[in-house]
């Protein structure tokens, strides 16, 4: 069996998840091959089945005729864009040049497992050189592959109709730019073999009553997986003393890819940590790209180690913790809740997306609704100034990750998966004598 992945990039959650899983099918005998969109300074690792996406694109004569046609697309698009709220996520395209035509009888794949694809794939040439036989997986980390351009709705609907009069973009109408991205993605993707995974039951729900992948040949929800032999309890002064924070501080953690991505809600957590009554107590330690704020005595003691991305490296942070706190305006399922409940560390946190689902208020954390900073800082306070309490969570927190999201099991739900869906395909699509 060979599983050929396409992500976007080698970081980020999304790529996290995917390179877990890529490195765990090679580990347990399934061949998988990574592919990614090169940049000039991105690396990956040498013979681990890492790959320039450009490699496996047919190579094709460049239609001079199409040019105008690409030109105005992205000008029109560019117009759609213009003045869209800063603090919005990602607004994408489904089109990219050149075009991206895969030859599946030359690469030899059984699987097409599709993860964030943003700016990697071309919709309509990709998909539509792929027969409708042939069986794709796809990991959806947000919601773009299912709207009209959003990678996240926030309190918007119109994806399970048609997207039209768009709320994140400029000038909505009847046929807007969202309304055209929707019917691309809607005809690029009828008629095919797609099996959809979700990481969390909130996105499940969400795809179920999509119109573009709602009739998809399968979803279900499988956990992004984790290595718990590596994400586990540490000793917490020992992690203090390499990362240089106070031994007698109660030290919260808030971590992100980006401390300036908006839906991370970085100024939220700020926010609320304004509102702790005694500061000096406290201890505040992030992880990401960007840089922390000017502070006085508004805000407890801060410190950032940067961008983190080596497994060994995060699980120090988290076991330096006392708690994690997770202010994000919306979500899938996070790695970073999942990552600090396999380490021991209950979690606070807004309830929205996928968090709930494991979050379980009283046993692994405490939830408060989206925005609501005044109860966050009481439940911050409450969690962090109670030992005993926060001990009962460390070993119920750990238990829920070990259950549900080990990285051996998790895998073979997915090599499951590729079975039922390369049968499935013989079954329905019957070959030729």
């Amino acid at each position: 069996m060979l599983i050929d992945q396409f992500n976007t990039t080698l970081s980020g959650g999304a790529a996290v998840a995917a390179r877990r899983l890529h490195h765990s099918l090679i580990n347990c005998g399934v061949r998988s091959r990574f592919w990614y969109r090169k940049k000039k300074n991105s690396t990956a690792p040498e013979g681990q089945g890492y790959y320039p996406a450009d490699n496996v694109w047919i190579q094709t004569v460049r239609n001079l005729l199409a040019f105008p046609t690409q030109k105005l697309h992205r000008l029109r698009f560019k117009n759609a864009m213009r003045n869209r709220p800063a603090d919005l996520e990602f607004f994408s395209s489904p089109n990219v040049f050149p075009p991206t035509k895969i030859d599946l009888s030359r690469i030899g794949s059984d699987v097409i497992h599709l993860h964030w694809i943003y700016k990697l794939i071309d919709y309509p040439t990709f998909f539509g050189s792929i027969p409708n036989d042939f069986p794709i997986v796809w990991t959806l980390h947000d919601m773009n592959p299912f709207t009209g351009g959003c990678h996240h709705s926030d309190s918007c609907h119109l994806f399970q109709t048609s997207c039209q009069y768009c709320p994140q973009i400029r000038n909505p109408g009847p046929d807007d730019i969202s309304a055209k991205i929707f019917g691309i993605k809607h005809a690029a993707l009828a008629q095919k073999n797609i099996h959809i995974v979700t990481p969390s039951r909130w996105m499940e729900d969400r795809v179920r009553a999509s119109k573009i992948l709602g009739s998809a040949r399968s979803i279900q929800t499988i956990h992004n997986g984790l290595d718990t032999k590596v994400f586990k309890p540490r000793d917490q002064k020992g992690a203090r003393e390499r990362l240089g924070i106070p031994q007698d501080k109660i030290v919260i953690g808030f971590g992100a890819a980006s401390l300036k991505n908006r839906r991370k809600g970085f100024p939220e957590l700020l926010r609320s940590l304004t509102l702790l009554t005694d500061q000096k107590k406290y201890f505040g330690l992030t992880f990401g790209d960007g840089d922390l704020p000017t502070y006085g005595n508004q805000l407890p003691a801060l410190k950032s180690t940067g961008y983190l991305d080596k497994p060994e490296a995060i699980a120090d942070f988290y076991a330096a913790l006392d708690l994690f706190v997770i202010t994000s305006l919306a979500e899938n399922m996070p790695q970073t809740v999942v990552e600090s409940m396999a380490c021991g560390i209950p979690v606070v946190g807004f309830s929205v997306g996928g968090i709930p689902e494991i979050v379980q208020p009283n046993r692994t954390g405490m939830l408060s609704s989206l925005g609501n900073c005044s109860q966050l800082a009481s439940q911050i306070a409450t969690l962090g100034e109670n030992r005993d309490l926060r001990n009962q969570m460390r070993h119920a927190a750990r238990k829920v990750a070990t259950t549900e999201f080990e990285q051996s099991q998790r895998t073979e739900d997915y090599r499951q998966l590729y079975a039922s869906a390369i049968a499935m395909s013989q079954r329905s699509f019957p070959q030729a004598a």
